[in-house]
């Protein structure tokens, strides 16, 4: 099997080392190209009208291939895919992110948009996020991914494309409660700016987050995942990219006759 590893926290990141780690175990060929610097909440975004560069290093945990390139965590699928391997891979596999991507989370996330983008690609995907902001603790996280990785391509060995986010929550395996299937939690809000002055006097503002304003909206259902990741649980959420609203049946009667000559007959 051929997997290709990347993040959106950049080459050097902790979480990067142990899903290298993780997946080293499931055997196979290890492509790892991964962004040089930190890319996080680029989404979906992809480099134009500029050069995107690529610089091989050293191997580093037995992986075939260590590329770091200039761009976003989509730039490193795409890339990857298009150019710089020889054959497609089989499985992409990205994260661990330092931090959850819960809820809306998965729409702003570098990490979930580059599975996303392999997935485009008719590879099967697998996002992997460690839900703290705080220090994270990695130690024998690297098992408890091989174990999920290899259970959820046993679940799905007849399935030629998948595209799963991963929740961890911050506590030792041996007290996590399980695992659950989920759906995205409805949006919380609880983003806010916070007004400063630069030396210059410059008015800026810099975003903060107010928990207060976002408990008012957090949903208990563990049948969500951000619910299920504050209960102990490991999330796994089925994602899908088509954000098609057809059925929208109000506009069907204004614009079924619809004739755009009529604009230039006024």
């Amino acid at each position: 099997m051929r997997i290709l590893v990347t993040n959106d926290d950049g080459m050097n990141a902790s979480g990067l080392v142990t899903l290298e780690k993780a997946v080293q175990r499931l055997g196979g060929e290890v492509y790892v190209v991964a962004p040089e610097q930190e890319h996080s909440a680029q989404s979906h975004a992809i480099t134009v009208r500029q050069p995107v560069f690529a610089r091989t290093l050293p191997l580093t945990h037995g992986e075939k291939q260590r590329i770091a390139i200039s761009g976003t965590p989509c730039d490193c699928v795409r890339l990857a895919c298009i150019k710089l391997l020889e054959h497609k891979p089989d499985l992409c596999v990205t994260g661990i992110n330092h931090g959850a991507n819960l809820g809306w989370d998965v729409f702003f996330s570098g990490t979930v948009s580059a599975a996303a983008e392999a997935h485009s690609f008719g590879i099967p995907a697998i996002a992997f996020s460690l839900a703290t902001w705080s220090k994270p603790d990695w130690t024998n996280l690297d098992l408890l991914v091989a174990d999920l990785l290899r259970s959820l391509l046993a679940a799905r060995h007849t399935q030629r494309n998948f595209l799963y986010s991963v929740n961890i929550p911050p506590i030792p395996p041996a007290k996590m409660q399980g695992a659950k299937i989920t759906r995205l939690e409805p949006l919380v809000k609880g983003d806010n700016f916070e007004e400063r002055e630069a030396p210059d006097g410059r008015r800026y503002y810099w975003p903060t987050w107010d928990e207060r304003k976002a408990a008012r909206d957090r949903i208990t259902d563990e049948r969500y995942d951000s619910a299920a990741v504050r209960a102990g649980y490991i999330s796994i959420t089925p994602l899908r990219y088509d954000v098609s609203a057809i059925e929208d049946a109000a506009l069907t009667p204004v614009f079924s006759d619809y004739k755009p000559g009529r604009a230039l007959e006024a």
